[in-house]
């Protein structure tokens, strides 16, 4: 990194058009210390950094020549640590993803990453409409159109048909699946479509597509729920029974069967399997559990509990995935002082 960040000074000084010595002047340090920078003898204190930054007009990164997979993992990173990014940090992102889309061997990771990089971007403008949604709906709550907002910010629930149906994500995963009929996950996601539009013959057809390639309970699962929405809740019921005896020692299954019951309002019965499966789980473990019972805790009036089950989301991250800072915990102490401020109330 010293190789580096000498030559990228060297550089940037003589693209700049300018001497040793003007440099050195510019920094406040002596004309043999910018030397002894370019020639990798002695590397620039990191508190003079910004100021370099700054002379050459490029951010502090830039002066150090990352690897392509570094540059990657940084800006994975930077989305996981921070909620909403400097219009400097997406920017320079955004232009190393795009130079990537060039190489075969980064393009992969490029367009997966443009892809979150610009959800994370639409994550944090939908919390800035929402604020501002909500403000105008408390000056003119009679005003359809601050209601439309908030319902955008939030990604709501639409009425109308013609905007709530989702064909067109359909369309997509039924090429999805035909091109990758291998692909187990695939028949699940069409499937979750179909079965909210209540194409339900259509589900099933899928449903038996997708044993061919899974062996594990959600073909089961699914087949249960496709029963459920049908209105035959008691097959539904056998169906998922069976499913739990085959496949006793699966987390998953308990965590899908704990998602369902939430669904339909049988909360006791959801946290209890949802407990079952954060047993199961393998290290390390997802706070799933703990985020469905603050859910269906609030849901219940039950604020301390909500907030229990939040500070046990804080131990998992820390005991099972070693974070102790970050958007994700920002987001926890967030929703324990919203918690506290409505119990106290």
């Amino acid at each position: 990194m010293n190789i580096e960040l000498g030559n990228k000074i060297k550089q940037l000084r003589l693209r700049k058009g300018i001497t040793q010595d003007t440099l050195a002047k510019a920094l406040n340090v002596s004309f043999q210390t910018v030397s002894k920078w370019e020639n990798n003898i002695s590397m620039p204190d990191i508190q003079i950094l910004p100021e370099i930054a700054v002379y050459f007009g490029c951010t502090i990164d830039d002066l150090f020549n990352l690897s392509e997979q570094a540059q990657f993992e940084r800006i994975e990173n930077m989305m996981d640590m921070k909620e909403s990014m400097s219009a400097d940090e997406f920017a320079q992102a955004e232009r190393f993803l795009k130079d990537s889309l060039s190489k075969n061997s980064c393009k992969n990771n490029a367009f997966r990453l443009l892809a979150e990089l610009y959800n994370h971007k639409a994550d944090e403008f939908r919390k800035i409409a929402e604020l501002y949604a909500k403000e105008a709906l408390e000056l003119d709550p009679e005003v359809k159109q601050n209601h439309n907002n908030l319902q955008r910010a939030q990604e709501g629930t639409i009425s109308d048909w013609d905007f709530a149906n989702h064909s067109k994500r359909i369309a997509y995963y039924k090429d999805f699946v035909r091109k990758n009929p291998g692909y187990g996950r695939g028949y699940l996601y069409l499937m979750n479509e179909l079965i909210a539009d209540y194409r339900l013959d259509e589900a099933e057809s899928v449903c038996e597509a997708m044993k061919t390639v899974d062996g594990s309970g959600r073909a089961s699962f699914y087949q249960g729920k496709i029963c459920w929405a049908r209105g035959e809740h008691e097959k539904a019921e056998s169906i998922w029974k069976q499913m739990l005896l085959d496949h006793s020692n699966d987390w998953l299954t308990y965590a899908m069967m704990a998602d369902e019951m939430a669904s339909v309002c049988r909360y006791d019965e959801a946290i209890d399997y949802y407990k079952k499966a954060f047993e199961l789980q393998p290290s390390p473990k997802y706070i799933d559990a703990q985020i469905t019972a603050a859910h269906i805790y609030e849901i219940q009036r039950n604020y301390d509990a909500a907030i229990a089950s939040l500070y046990e989301q804080m131990d998992v991250l820390k005991t099972e995935w070693n974070i102790t800072e970050g958007r994700e915990l920002d987001r926890i102490h967030g929703e324990i002082n919203r918690l506290r401020c409505i119990s106290a109330k």
